[in-house]
This record gives C-alpha cells, sequence and structure tokens, in this order.
C-alpha cells in the first residue's frame, strides 16, 4: 500500500511540469528544477534566453532562473549578440563551473599580460648643457622675456661757438621755446625763464604752446600778467586760444630799454630767493642808439580768421627787422590737418612773409613743426616717418618751397651756420624716454632774410650764432637761440 501511494506521488509530480507549462510554458518553473528527489531551487544564469523549453522542465540538470522576457516586438538581436550566443553552452549545469574557469583564465591572463608588457623606460636625466640649451630656446621663443638692450646714444657733434661779441656792436640775443604749458613750468621751476633772461643776457624771448586763456593771463593768483619777468624788466604780450581750451597760445617777452631808472616792483612774500632788479643799460654800455632796439609795432595772427583764432602768432616790428613767432600747427596722429597745414597756413604765413620783407628783413621763429632734412631726425629712414607729423614728405616739400620763394629769399639759420652739424635736436618724446639717449628731432627754427645772413660791412644788422640749450628741462623741447649783431653804425 504504502509502495503504491510512492509510485503515485512521484507519477503527480512528475505531471507538475506539464500542468505548468499548460497554463504558463514561459515561466512556470522560473528558478526552480525538478528531479524525482524534489523540488530544487536553480543557480542564477547570465542568460536565459539561450535555454530551450526542454532544458528549462528538464528533470536531470541544475537551471539558473531567467529575467522576465521582453516584447519580441521592439527587441533587436545584433549579429554580434547572436554570435556570442552561439558560442555559449547550452548546458546551464556547467555554468558556475564555466565561470569559475573564466576567472582563472582571466587572471592567468592578466598575469601573461603582465609578463609581456615591456618595461617602462627609464626616463633620461637632462645634463646641465641641455636644460640651458632649452632655456635659451623657451627665452628666444617668447619676446617678452628676452633680455632688453640699453638704448643707443645719438652722438651730438661738437660746434664751436661761432661769436662772443664785438666792440662797438651790440648782439641782440633772441630764444624760442616751446613750453608745453607755461603754468606747468611754473610750478615745476618758477625761476626757470628768469635764469635763463639774465644768464645768457637775453633781449627778446618767444613761448609757444602756453596753453593759455585770457582769465590765467589775468588772474593774480598765477602770478602771469605784470609778475613773470617783470623784475627782470621785461614787456610781455601774450595770444590765446579762442577756439580751444588749454591749447596753442604763444607769448613774447621785451626787454626794455632806455627808461635810465630801475624797474622798481612790489614786494613779495617769497622768501626763498633775493629777487634781483635788472638796470637798463645806457646807450654808452649798449655801443649803440637804444631806439633801435624798441618795439614799433606789435601785432597778433596773420589776418585770416581760419587761422587767428588758435593764438599762433605774434609779430613785434624793430626799427631795422621784423621779428614773428609762430606756433604752426601739428598735422595730428593720424594727419587730418596735414592738408590744412601744407596747403592753407603754409601758403598764408609764406605770403605774410613777402609781404613784410618789401620794407625790411624779416625773421621767424618757433615750433615750426616739421623736421626738415635726415640731419634733422635721429632715425633718418625709418618707415614710419613717412606717415609721422612733422616727417611727412608734404611737410618737408611744404617748407622748402617757403625756403626757396623769391629765387631762395629765406634761409634756415642754424643749417646755414652749421651745414653738417650732427645730433643736434630740439625735441625728444617724453613718453618714449628719448631725451637721455638723444633720439630727437629739430622741429624749432629760426628762417631769416638771406640779407641778414650776408656778412658786409655796409649791413646794419648780421646773424651771427645759432644754437640749442638742451640741458634746459621743463618741457619735451629745449630753447634755441639766435645771436644778432646791431651794429654801431646803423642809423634810425
Amino acid at each position: 500500500m504504502i509502495r503504491i501511494s510512492r509510485v503515485c506521488s512521484n507519477n503527480f509530480l512528475a505531471l507538475i511540469p506539464s500542468l505548468l507549462s499548460v497554463l504558463s510554458p514561459q515561466r512556470a518553473v522560473h528558478g526552480f528544477s525538478i528531479s524525482q528527489s524534489g523540488v530544487n531551487q536553480l543557480l542564477p544564469a547570465k542568460n536565459l534566453s539561450q535555454f530551450s523549453t526542454t532544458a528549462l522542465y528538464s528533470t536531470n540538470k541544475v537551471m539558473s532562473s531567467p529575467r522576465p522576457r521582453r516584447s519580441s516586438r521592439n527587441k533587436t538581436v545584433t549579429p554580434k549578440r547572436k554570435k556570442a550566443e552561439e558560442q555559449e553552452p547550452a548546458d546551464p549545469a556547467l555554468t558556475s563551473t564555466s565561470v569559475t574557469e573564466s576567472v582563472s583564465s582571466s587572471s592567468s591572463a592578466a598575469e601573461e599580460s603582465k609578463k609581456e608588457e615591456p618595461a617602462p623606460k627609464r626616463k633620461k636625466v637632462a645634463s646641465k648643457k641641455e636644460k640651458k640649451k632649452s632655456k635659451n630656446e623657451k627665452n628666444s621663443k617668447s619676446p617678452k622675456k628676452a633680455k632688453v638692450e640699453p638704448q643707443r646714444i645719438t652722438e651730438r657733434d661738437k660746434i664751436e661757438k661761432l661769436w662772443n661779441g664785438n666792440d662797438g656792436s651790440h648782439t641782440f640775443k633772441i630764444l624760442s621755446w616751446n613750453v608745453a604749458g607755461l603754468r606747468a613750468i611754473l610750478r615745476k621751476d618758477p625761476e626757470a625763464l628768469p635764469s635763463l633772461a639774465t644768464k645768457y643776457d637775453i633781449d627778446v624771448i618767444c613761448l609757444q604752446e602756453t596753453k593759455l586763456q585770457e582769465m590765467h593771463v589775468n588772474d593774480p593768483k598765477l602770478k602771469i600778467k605784470g609778475f613773470l619777468l617783470e623784475d627782470e624788466n621785461y614787456e610781455s604780450h601774450y595770444s590765446c586760444s579762442d577756439v580751444k581750451k588749454g591749447y596753442s597760445g604763444t607769448a613774447v617777452f621785451i626787454k626794455k630799454r632806455g627808461t635810465g631808472q630801475k624797474v622798481k616792483k612790489q614786494a613779495t612774500l617769497n622768501f626763498s630767493k633775493k629777487k634781483i632788479t635788472s638796470e637798463p643799460k645806457s646807450a654808452e654800455a649798449l655801443g649803440i642808439d637804444s631806439d633801435l632796439l624798441k618795439p614799433v609795432d606789435i601785432s597778433f595772427g596773420l589776418g585770416k580768421d581760419e587761422h587767428d583764432g588758435e593764438g599762433r602768432v605774434i609779430t613785434v616790428d624793430f626799427p631795422l627787422f621784423s621779428l614773428t613767432n609762430l606756433y604752426v600747427p601739428n598735422s595730428g596722429q593720424k594727419l587730418d590737418r596735414l592738408s590744412y597745414r601744407t596747403e592753407q597756413w603754409d601758403e598764408d604765413l609764406l605770403s605774410k612773409m613777402k609781404e613784410k620783407e618789401r620794407t625790411k628783413p624779416v625773421i621767424w621763429l618757433g615750433d615750426l613743426n616739421v623736421a626738415h632734412t635726415n640731419l634733422d631726425v635721429w632715425n633718418d629712414g625709418a618707415k614710419h616717418l613717412a606717415k609721422q607729423a612733422g616727417t611727412t614728405q608734404e611737410e618737408r616739400d611744404s617748407f622748402q618751397r617757403q625756403l626757396d620763394a623769391n629765387g631762395g629769399a629765406f634761409v634756415d639759420a642754424f643749417r646755414h651756420l652749421h651745414p653738417t652739424a650732427k645730433g643736434h635736436y630740439s625735441y625728444w618724446s617724453q613718453r618714449a624716454g628719448n631725451r637721455a639717449p638723444n633720439k630727437g628731432l629739430r622741429l624749432d627754427y629760426f628762417i631769416c632774410s638771406r640779407s641778414l645772413m650776408e656778412d658786409d660791412q655796409e649791413k646794419q644788422v648780421i646773424v651771427r650764432d645759432s644754437y640749442m640749450l638742451p640741458e634746459q628741462l621743463g618741457s619735451d623741447h629745449c630753447p634755441v637761440v639766435l645771436e644778432l649783431e646791431i651794429k654801431n653804425n646803423t642809423c634810425g
């Protein structure tokens, strides 16, 4: 009886898989296997899609539980994956052993690959020479780290003093200086102009680029009009810009002659330096009639409205010659005023000088804003000079036309007296630090009637010398000087 019951139970258990497969052929025995010994839990499998329905319900093999099967509509099997499925063994009972074997084989393969891998090469230690070479190469590639060489100094030729005065005549000295702002000069070095006037015994001082307005000239706090050079016995005249503030402007200081009395000045509260009052020289001390040194007329401008609003011109007529102090317009960094300067200003200036010369010799002077020849430029031949204000071919040609007018009636006094002198400049760029190495331009001139350059016994006035004062600081320009001999045989 017991035996019959066991057989029945065994037969019933054998029918369970078939019944379950009918109910759910894909999920009936997932995770279990059925054998004579009973129901057993399966090991996890890598991929259940490889097993067939027969393998799932086999009673002699251990199987793994598959993952839920996805819909076959969206499932695509790549050739690579299909190939892997075909190559993988269908017997899940060997899965555990194959896993262990694969682990052991992968570890052995890793060990073999380590053995086969070549040992890393040892880094070569660079020698001192190689390190130095590589460092030099880096420095050559990066210009920022390159060593800055000291600036080359432009030599200044030594020129001899051509005139030391003569008995029976008077040396009339004219000083011209672009001060680049008169208030700045007075603030930095208030004794600059007085010391120049007394040291060189100047008769006329002409300033350019004063950058003053009328309000500055007459402001008692600034002590300009009625104060500056009053103790040195000079009368002053100013021309200011009306079109732009802090721009352009000229001034002229003329030594007073023939008063016969000391000029008295109200005492000031400045006790740092003793004020010196100068006594005008008598006619005997001068050697000539003092009236010849007194101005007979003073005028302003060129007589053209398009030019006269910037305060660039002051003309002083003396009995024996006419003197015009000029601050010629700069053509600008972008040369936007080049055509105005060469086609209008230069032409109108030349017309005025021709007109003045009909009655007496003329001298026009000041910052003429042109470097005329190769000797007037420290870096002659540089490519950028053709597009730089003051050195363009248009400005040089225009200046040459002025000298050639009336058959060469006008002369550059300094170049006439020192035709080959090199390194004598009157302007240096402060921004570039060009003053110490003497990398400059000659922009300040004395242009004289040719008749003043001729040494003749019958001549009343003769140009004797011209030179620069580069040691005088305070501006990006230095003063320039012209010396005239006025003979004692002159007559009014």
